[in-house]
This record gives structure tokens, sequence and C-alpha cells, in this order.
């Protein structure tokens, strides 16, 4: 089979297509023949070696953390999943990519835990698009900041992979949304359910105003968006321009008013049903950059990179 790999650390030109052997399913996995899968703010960390403290120095390693496809093969002690099953799922944990075989491939087995039915309000590009970033808005929104009915939510990077699904997301809950974007993003904003639009350029954390509840999807500036918190507001951090990013999260949670909350990556065990069935009843929508097939999974790697990215880069495998 085909797979995404890295026998370098380096940009997007260390990416290549390799042949592996189609993996088994242990016990626990699932082995699915995937149809399609996204690049994530991960992927470029680890094809640059940002996560080598985690995943090793030892090469090559494959790419990808997400997948869409169909249940190929069940190993022991699988329930709820069978044989033909449409499915999306997630790599569970850093340390998983060490290995040779990412889910960027033809092939790919998976913890069974992490996977469920996919949606059926999405096709498989779609569902690709939206797997990581529905998850990670969901759990942030709902069981972090425990969003509630009427406060104004801030997402900032609103059209982005996760802050489209936060958006939309943050309104099925019954927030107020406000979005902080560029200014090209901001019909697209509001047609996923923004109330309020801000220039991220032209726009200091001052005049936004309070928020309840500001999820961060950019990484830069914590603290001054911090301050901009109600009385009880809550922030919710998805994403690091360095450690110092993660610092300034650590030290929130003893110093100040308005802890900074974060959470691993890694979904607990069956929340994706979960997920499925959210996107389902409120006809969650993934927005999607561009598609590109396996064998220019380079070429996706170097779009993704590139400036004005709106929504997900998406690597398809042909049947």
């Amino acid at each position: 089979m085909r797979t995404a790999q890295i026998t370098r650390f380096g940009d997007w030109r260390a990416v290549q297509v390799a042949e592996t052997t189609v993996p088994a399913a242990a016990a626990g996995e699932v082995l699915v023949r995937v149809s399609a899968s996204s690049l994530n703010a991960v992927d470029a960390a680890h094809r640059a070696g940002q996560l080598a403290v985690l995943t090793g120095r030892r090469l090559p390693q494959g790419l990808g953390i997400d997948v869409v496809g169909t249940v190929d093969g069940v190993g022991a002690d699988v329930r709820g999943l069978e044989v033909g099953d449409r499915v999306w799922g997630i790599r569970a944990g850093a340390f998983s990519m060490k290995n040779a075989r990412g889910m960027t491939a033809e092939y790919a087995a998976v913890d069974a835990r992490h996977v469920a039915r996919a949606p059926e309000s999405l096709d498989d590009v779609q569902a690709a698009a939206l797997v990581v970033g529905g998850y990670t808005s969901l759990r942030a929104l709902r069981d972090v900041a425990r969003v509630q009915p009427g406060e104004r939510v801030l997402v900032r990077g609103g059209t982005g992979g996760v802050g489209s699904a936060a958006v939309q997301i943050a309104a099925a809950l019954g927030g107020r949304v406000a979005v902080l974007a560029s200014a090209r993003g901001e019909e697209l904003a509001r047609s996923l359910g923004a109330h309020e639009f801000f220039d991220y350029a032209t726009t200091a954390p001052a005049s936004v105003g309070f928020a309840d509840v500001i999820l961060d999807t950019v990484g830069t500036d914590l603290l001054a968006w911090r301050r901009v918190l109600s009385p009880g507001g809550r922030m919710v951090g998805v994403a690091f321009d360095s450690l110092a990013g993660l610092a300034t999260i650590a030290a929130s949670s003893v110093f100040g008013r308005g802890r900074i909350r974060t959470f691993a990556g890694e979904p607990p065990a069956g929340y994706l049903n979960g997920l499925t069935s959210f996107v389902d009843t409120h006809s969650i929508r993934a927005l999607v950059h561009e598609t590109f097939p396996l064998e220019r999974v380079q070429d996706a790697h170097r779009a993704f990179t590139a400036p004005g990215l709106r929504g997900k880069i998406v690597v398809t495998t042909a049947p």
C-alpha cells in the first residue's frame, strides 16, 4: 500500500509517498480502507521535527492523524464496529507517530476507541475536513468552557479548520458568536453563524469588548486576550505559537483572573460517537480549502504552509 512518510525532518519537501505492507488490525483495533485524511498543524510540526521529543528520531515515520474510510478488518475485543462500516477516526497520542505508517495512507490500523461511524450528512472529504476540528471545538466549548445559551463567545481564527467548526458549534450551543479573523473572511464567518466580526489586523483586544468564553486557535498574545474575559469568563487555548504559549497557560492556572484552559489532544474513548450525532443533528458543515490525491501529498503540505488558508487541506486516496 502507499503511505505518506518522512525519511528526514524538514519542510514540505521532506514528505514522500512510500510503499509499505498493509497493517493488520491488532486486538482493540480496526483496519480502515482510507478514503480521505486531512492535514493538521500537528502534521507540520511532526514533519519539521518539532515533536521529536515524543516521536523520537528513528525514521521513517508516517504522517496523518485523522481518517475517513470503510472498515476492512476488525481485531479481537472490538465491539460495535463491523466490516463495511463507514467511519471516521483520530490517531491517539503523539507516541503513535513513531510508526512508519500514518493515516494519510491507503490503509490505517486505528484504535477502535477513537473510531465511530461517520456522519451521514457529510461526504468523505467533508468528514475528513471536520473530524479533528469538530472534536477539538466540541470538547473545548461544550465540555471544557461549558458554554451556556446567551453567552458571548469569541473565536480567534474563526475561518480556519478548527475555528470554522467552533463558530458553528458555539452557535448550536446557543452562544452569541464573535469572530476575529482576516477581513476577507467576514462573509464566510457570518454564513457559519457569527453574530459579530472583527478584523484581526486592525482590532486591539480592548476594542472587542468583554467575552464570556474565548476559544483561541491562534496561540499568540494569550495574556492580552485573557484580559477581555468577563467576570467568571473562561478561555480555552487549542494552539500554541511556542513553548512560551504553553508556559502562559500553565502560569494562568496559578496566577491572575481567568484561568486559560486546555486539554490533551487524544479523544476520550467513544467520544467520536457523540460528535457524529452532534454534527448530524445540528447540520455542522465542513470547510474545505483544497483537495489533493495521495500522490500529490507533497503539494498538499506546501499548500498548508501558504498564507490565506481557509478551512482544511484534504488528501484523498483512490479506491
